[in-house]
């Protein structure tokens, strides 16, 4: 599991990733060893080898782990059963490990980029890494909150805020999105929350944990026959961005989000979403708003 920092929102990061993940790598290299015995003179000699021998250990632990890069320590660990899965650290989690079995790691879902488009793979080699295990993680913390109606939760290719629940059909469209503030004079006030019948449009403001207040939209979408979709969306200000969390229904089967409000609303105040948000408020992948993602 990646190292995260817990900042407060709006408080910048106190250390670079290099100094947290080395911390992280001295700290699982250690941990549950038994203390050394006390020693006696006659074995001096012998603890000191034993104490270098730990240092190397250690010192090599962290070097592979650094060199996996920013979030290295994410990566996927295989079980045995012949398909990665996700492991959470306890030493980075503010709540209790889940209980429940590990969440595999899904093969992403492509989409072409359109003419004069940038994707994912556009981006420099570590920075493609990065956000690729970001993502992986990201779908396997929403596959575990989100209803289970909405099936297993894929990561989409062309951009980091892009997801997809389903699986064969019906299939539905995930945006989580943590976007840097624009400052300034492209900054802009946040939207009021309306509720607007006619347009089967519902909102209201709701408290997540830590006093973060949000806005809970329930929207109609596409109409076909007589029949409406209808998405769900949770949006609020952390630290320096504006995160929103929506699932879409979708339009082609013309099958609504299966997911309330009040069930995103808790997946957004969830310990494991807050802690992916705090890592994307600090180490910025999106654009900032005002800007303009493309070629």
């Amino acid at each position: 599991m990646y190292v995260l920092m817990d900042p407060a929102p709006g408080d910048e990061p106190a250390r670079d990733d290099e100094e947290l993940l080395v911390r992280s790598a001295m700290e699982r290299a250690t941990d549950g060893a038994p203390p050394l015995p006390d020693l006696v003179p006659g074995a001096l000699v012998q603890g000191r080898r034993r104490r270098a021998r730990a240092r190397v250990a250690i010192g090599a632990t962290a070097a592979a782990i650094v060199g996996l890069g920013v979030l290295g320590a994410a990566l996927p660990v295989w079980d045995g059963g012949g398909e990665p899965v996700r492991a959470w650290s306890a030493a980075s989690q503010t709540s209790p490990v889940p209980t429940a079995t590990a969440v595999p790691v899904r093969p992403p879902v492509h989409i072409e980029p359109s003419p004069g488009e940038t994707s994912m793979a556009d981006l420099p080699k570590d920075e493609f890494s990065r956000q690729r295990v970001f993502q992986n993680e990201a779908a396997g913390v929403l596959e575990a909150l989100l209803p289970k109606a909405i099936g297993p939760v894929r990561l989409v290719d062309i951009a980091v805020n892009r997801y997809r629940g389903g699986e064969g059909s019906p299939v539905f469209p995930i945006t989580f999105s943590v976007r840097p503030l624009a400052t300034g004079k492209a900054a802009r006030a946040d939207r009021p929350c309306l509720d607007i019948a006619v347009k089967g449009l519902r909102c209201d403001e709701v408290s997540l944990p830590g006093g973060i207040m949000a806005q809970a939209i329930t929207a109609a979408g596409n109409a076909k026959g007589g029949n409406t979709i209808t998405g769900v969306s949770v949006r609020f200000t952390y630290g320096h961005s504006r995160v929103t969390l929506t699932v879409g229904g979708d339009a082609d089967a013309m099958v609504s989000a299966p997911v309330t409000a009040d069930e995103l609303v808790a997946v957004a105040g969830d310990a494991k979403f807050i802690e992916l948000v705090a890592y994307a408020d600090a180490r910025p992948m999106e654009a900032k708003e005002g800007s303009v993602r493309g070629g």
